[in-house]
């Protein structure tokens, strides 16, 4: 196999996991030693086409998702002018998310014009536990598959108040409240394609100026704007 097949059979490899993978899983799937595949893996998350978690594990990088939205034209600049015009609604930042594995993708974002202010670059990639667009992504999956995922990550008190929270947005089809850890406030809605969740439309900003009481009070222009990106999405 070629240089060039080799990085194409990793990506689509990495692009094809369910949860954030590994270059012994990757080495199996494409029939590449593994020695090759930590090499050529590494060499991709330098180039930020992988993200490496500090346990090892990769998933598609930044450089990844900028390259597909910039060559999606039209329907990128669409999503783009349904979050401009709810970030100018609400003067926070507005951000649209994936789930990734266990991860949640920001894969559009319209930022704050405020000084203090929310940045989510497009790519940006953190757990799904303990943020709004994860519990709205969450909403839709079984009650085992939340415990196990929140119990990886959370114990104890925050554990049940995680397992509420994800509860809450799949009865109520939205989700929000302050961390006060992170000086964030967050509120999220799903957007859906064919009956289910393909996306977490957030809108989020500092706690110091937005509160949940604020957020809750958008909830209409969330759904509104949401029901506007529904034909804008794509299938998996």
């Amino acid at each position: 196999m070629r240089s060039m097949q080799r990085v194409v059979a990793i990506l689509e490899s990495v692009a094809r996991a369910v949860t954030p993978t590994t270059p012994v899983r990757v080495a199996e799937e494409t029939a590449l030693s593994l020695s090759t595949v930590s090499r050529i893996m590494r060499e991709l998350a330098v180039e930020e086409m992988l993200d490496r978690s500090a346990d090892g594990r990769y998933v598609l990088g930044t450089r990844v998702f900028n390259l597909v939205a910039s060559g999606k034209g039209d329907r990128v600049a669409a999503v783009n002018q349904v979050l401009l015009e709810l970030r100018d609604l609400t003067g926070e930042t507005v951000s649209l998310h994936v789930r990734r594995g266990d991860q949640r993708v920001c894969v559009a974002s319209a930022t704050s014009k405020h000084q203090l202010r929310r940045v989510i670059p497009i790519g940006d990639a953190v757990n799904l536990v303990g943020t709004v667009p994860g519990d709205v992504l969450m909403s839709q999956a079984s009650a085992a598959e939340r415990d196990a995922l929140v119990s990886a990550a959370l114990s104890g008190r925050a554990r049940t108040t995680q397992l509420s929270r994800m509860q809450f947005a799949a009865e109520q089809g939205y989700t929000a409240y302050s961390v006060s850890s992170l000086g964030l406030t967050g509120i999220a809605v799903p957007v859906s394609v064919a009956g289910e969740t393909h996306a977490a439309l957030t809108v989020s900003g500092p706690d110091s100026r937005f509160s949940a009481e604020l957020a809750e009070s958008w909830l209409e222009d969330l759904q509104a704007a949401a029901k506007r990106l529904e034909p804008l999405m794509e299938s998996d």
